[in-house]
């Protein structure tokens, strides 16, 4: 038999495969050098911090603020710490020279060191810087003067305080408060006169400003005179509007009323239950402890007593649900009453009432 012969010659793939594979190597190695190319050579360097929005140098943050850092060395940063905790970061938004932060909204602000901490793996960087915020407020009357005490911190270089009202469309309305920093977590303003909504803003000497939340009324049956769109009515004694007694601000509503009798508010048509969540309003008390009043929804369908303090002014806040615990809530407003409800059989009893609306 023919033995059949194959006079090709057999190529030798390797070296080529090799080559290719070097190649692609190189090139791999080449992007993940440039990606992971770390051109610091020491610890962070801090030479500013500031508000991201308006690019101002402050030296104190508001929690979830967001601030851009300066300095060198800050692309191999792998930590920063406001207060001891720790906050995320993206390096990808930055450089050697700059990153932008995010103030976490738990980082603790009082009673502490007031560092910013950052960390690389040469080294770390501290750096003085406080914390502000607002957490919360109260209302209250200090000698016949309506004053908010403004909860949170760090408060000890507060340079002022301001009501803002308005909005973008009809223009901001500023007023400048008197106050007092009480301590590093607490300040007390007086509410400046005409004020009814306002959002309260605290400002600091280290360029800080936080913002509360809105105070006042989201509709207002009285304050300091009674809104034109709503009348008042009685029965069983007699009430002045414009009394300048013990009132708070510069006019309070005087009624007074012969036991079990009552002032009532009537609203313009159509006022809706659903459409506020609280009524509230402050209530000053002449007689003795225990002396109260019923305040009544429609005509007495609901009602919630109130239970006076002599002659003090008295803030309550009531959630209109609470009116009717078993459900059945009304679709309209359409009267309120304060009655007289002491029940303890005297001729005449006086009570006043001021800042009353809803929230």
């Amino acid at each position: 038999m023919k033995k059949i012969i194959n006079t090709k010659k057999k190529r030798n793939y390797l070296p080529i495969l090799v080559l290719a594979f070097l190649a692609i190597f190189s090139s791999c190695e080449n992007e993940f050098q440039s990606a992971d190319i770390d051109i610091s050579s020491g610890p962070p360097v801090v030479t500013s911090i500031s508000e991201t929005t308006e690019d101002k140098v402050v030296t104190q943050g508001v929690l979830n603020g967001t601030y851009t850092i300066r300095g060198r060395n800050l692309s191999s940063v792998v930590n920063v710490y406001f207060n001891g905790y720790r906050t995320n970061f993206n390096n990808a938004l930055g450089s050697d020279e700059l990153m932008i932060v995010k103030i976490p909204r738990e980082a603790p602000f009082l009673g502490q060191a007031n560092k910013m901490v950052l960390e690389n793996r040469f080294g770390s960087v501290s750096y003085d810087f406080s914390l502000l915020t607002i957490t919360s407020f109260t209302e209250a009357t200090v000698n016949g003067k309506k004053v908010v005490n403004i909860m949170g911190g760090d408060f000890t270089e507060t340079t002022s305080v301001v009501f803002r009202s308005g909005t973008a469309d009809t223009g901001f309305v500023e007023r400048e408060a008197t106050f007092t920093v009480v301590s590093a977590g607490e300040i007390q303003a007086e509410v400046p006169s005409g004020v009814e909504q306002a959002f309260i803003f605290v400002s600091t000497s280290r360029g800080a400003s936080a913002m509360s939340e809105s105070y006042g009324f989201n509709y207002s049956i009285y304050i300091d005179g009674l809104n034109p769109d709503w009348v008042t009515s009685e029965w069983g004694g007699t009430h002045d509007l414009a009394s300048t007694e013990v009132a708070l601000g510069d006019f309070s509503i005087k009624s007074i009323r012969e036991g079990w009798s009552g002032l009532t508010f009537l609203p313009p048509a159509n006022f809706g239950f659903d459409d506020y969540e609280y009524i509230t309003f402050s209530i000053y008390g002449t007689g003795a402890s225990g002396d109260s009043v019923n305040l009544a929804i429609n005509d007495f369908a609901a009602q919630i007593q109130v239970e006076l303090i002599p002659n003090e002014w008295k803030k309550v806040k009531i959630k209109l649900t609470d009116f009717y615990p078993n459900g059945g809530y009304p679709e309209l407003i359409f009267r309120l009453d304060f009655q007289e409800s002491s029940n303890t059989g005297l001729p005449r009893y006086v009570f006043y009432i001021d800042d009353f609306g809803f929230l």
